[in-house]
């Protein structure tokens, strides 16, 4: 079970593309700066929502009790010790340079209120694929998919104009779309976590259900008119739908890839070990977590990338936090001089 208190750091926070940035006050450089942002970045402060309200209270937390900001990195929880923790921010605010012949898990470096620091992408050094690859994966999928339904309309109407079989899917649930939206509502896919956790995004994939009914539907009513001689009427029926519901499919097709692109727009958590300091690059922070030590079991003997976990800590509601070395990833990493 994980447990949740207050503690004395002060935090300060801001929204910025539906991510907060959060850091800590007495961790900020003498000038007391906050974030920085370039001058055609508007950022605008809001009220700090109430569950890290509660997370970053003011009042003490109990000697045995660590706290962790829990990051989520493909689709899993890893916690990192608040000690470490400097900031947070999203990764579109700094400029990462790429160094050459560095190692695949560092990303580049960034200019952090006047200090170069590493840079290091947390999917590339657990082995999982780049943030960029599952960007560019859904993209395709998206394309596809819509094609699907073009191509769908391409067939009924050759069916027509041939007087030809039509053998394309009639149900809107048996289509390859059908199926996908399916895994995405009943929670078996993938994306089903970002949607649930994004209420506008939630909003755009339901705009998807009308339009995508309403052409599977066409096929019985215009293969109806065929049967009864009346093509001119089916093809002007079927011209209708591509400029109507078909357009308004595609272009659901559209927004859903920008808001999943900026979905995917990654974290950065900025972290001290000693005096060193690096960019942690997550997929996103999920909240904060404290747990006592006797919480955190050793890991399976069959988990993978236990060279960078220190343990782990189940949850009351099945799932379970990764406790991430970070001591030994910046031995790796960004090793001491």
């Amino acid at each position: 079970m994980v447990i949740r208190h207050h503690e004395a750091n002060a935090y300060s926070s801001m929204r910025w593309g539906g991510n907060w940035i959060i850091w800590r006050a007495d961790r900020a450089d003498e000038s007391g700066m906050e974030p920085e942002t370039t001058p055609d970045q508007s950022v605008s402060t809001l009220p700090v929502p109430s569950d890290f309200v509660d997370e970053f209270g003011e009042n003490q937390v109990a000697e045995d009790v660590t706290r962790y900001v829990v990051v989520n990195i493909n689709h899993n929880h890893y916690g990192m010790s608040t000690e470490s923790t400097v900031e947070l921010m999203s990764s579109t605010i700094a400029q990462v340079t790429r160094v050459p012949h560095s190692p695949a898990f560092i990303a580049g470096v960034i200019n952090h209120r006047g200090t170069i620091i590493p840079v290091i992408d947390m999917r590339s050094l657990f082995g999982f694929e780049p943030r960029a690859a599952e960007a560019k994966k859904l993209a395709r999928m998206f394309d596809q998919l819509k094609d699907d339904h073009v191509a769908w309309l391409n067939a009924l109407q050759s069916s027509i104009n041939t007087n030809t079989a039509f053998d394309k899917a009639t149900d809107p649930t048996k289509c390859s779309f059908g199926k996908w939206y399916s895994t995405l509502l009943n929670g078996t896919s993938p994306m089903s976590e970002m949607v649930d956790d994004d209420p506008n995004l939630a909003a755009l994939i339901k705009r998807f259900d009308a339009p995508h009914r309403k052409i599977h539907a066409l096929a019985e009513k215009v293969l109806a008119l065929k049967e009864e001689g009346q093509f001119d009427k089916a093809v002007e029926i079927i011209k209708a739908v591509r400029e109507t519901d078909l357009a308004e499919l595609c272009e659901v097709f559209d927004l859903v890839h920008e808001a999943v692109e900026a979905r995917l727009d990654s974290m950065m958590v900025i972290t001290e070990v000693g005096s060193r300091k690096a960019a942690i690059a997550v997929d996103g922070v999920s909240f904060v977590a404290d747990c006592t030590d006797d919480q955190i079991e050793p890991l399976p003997d069959t988990a993978d990338n236990t060279e960078f976990l220190s343990g782990l800590v189940h949850q009351d509601d099945g799932t379970y936090i990764l406790i991430a070395d970070l001591e030994h990833i910046y031995n790796i990493a960004c090793p001491k001089e």
